[in-house]
């Protein structure tokens, strides 16, 4: 079960991409982040009261909640920036890589997956490169948002590495509201201190917007849910592997209801993804 609880995060968050794309478009990133992560939130809220606090929860537990907090926004504004200055076609794959930090985390923790669906994870990874890097329209290339897109990948794969640890002592909702917490935090804090230049849009909160976000915010509920059912029933180097596959989702989708033209590479990239799922499957 674990397989198919990693790709449907994987699912879950590459549609949760499709929304935000068109909701980037109406009222810019930053407005755009604060709209889901306060839905995204509220969400999460709803669920941990649902559940009930874990009143037998140690310190050490919720001071590991709160690291997993400070890397998931650390991860979140590296993948912003990376975007902003640097070439799609050099740091979206370095970034999007975050599940071989995850992986040899896990490793190193004494985590030992099969030969196989190791072997499975690692084509994952790769024709997740292949996937992304494909996707880069032509230009001058340039390091620029390397160092960006590295700390993303870091931040983010000790960020999926940690809350595995966590969602085994208290139940999954509490650490993601504390994530969500200081992501909202982080994105409001973003927005106050934008250049005056940027200005609003005129309509802001419209309908449209508001539906958009709680589409993003409802994806990303499930999709947290998901993978973290994945790791408990799973390796947690396979379920990562498999979940960082939202990308590849997303462009897929983009080629659907988009047009988006798929290329050569991006193709060949996309039979290395489903030959890992093949090999993890097994």
């Amino acid at each position: 079960m674990g397989i198919v609880y990693g790709l449907l995060a994987a699912l879950l968050w590459g549609s949760g991409d499709m929304l935000i794309n068109r909701l980037t478009t109406l009222i810019g990133t930053t407005r755009a982040l604060v709209v889901t992560q306060i839905l995204s939130l509220a969400c999460w809220l709803v669920v941990a009261v649902v559940l009930g606090f874990p009143a037998n929860a140690t310190a050490s537990i919720w001071g590991v909640a709160v690291v997993c907090g400070i890397f998931h926004v650390v991860g979140l504004a590296l993948t912003y920036r990376a975007f902003e200055v640097g070439t799609l076609s050099i740091v979206s794959p370095i970034a999007s890589s975050f599940a071989i930090v995850t992986a040899v985390l896990a490793l190193m923790s004494g985590e030992r997956p099969g030969s196989q669906a190791l072997a499975g994870a690692v084509l994952l990874v790769i024709g997740v490169v292949v996937v992304t890097r494909g996707s880069a329209g032509s230009g001058t290339t340039t390091l620029k948002g390397v160092p960006e897109a590295l700390g993303s990948a870091i931040g983010f794969g000790v960020m999926f590495w940690l809350i595995e640890n966590v969602t085994k002592e208290i139940p999954m909702a509490w650490p993601l509201v504390i994530l969500k917490v200081m992501a909202t935090v982080s994105a409001v804090g973003a927005a106050l201190h934008q250049k005056r230049s940027e200005k609003a849009p005129t309509k802001f909160l419209t309908i449209e917007t508001v539906l958009l976000g709680l589409g993003v915010a409802i994806s990303d509920t499930l999709a947290w849910g998901a993978f973290v059912l994945g790791t408990q029933t799973n390796y947690t180097t396979v379920v990562t592997a498999l979940a960082s596959l939202f990308s590849v989702v997303t462009i897929i989708l983009a080629a659907i209801f988009l047009r988006e033209r798929l290329n050569r590479p991006q193709f060949v990239g996309i039979a290395i993804v489903l030959g890992g799922v093949l090999l993890v499957s097994l």
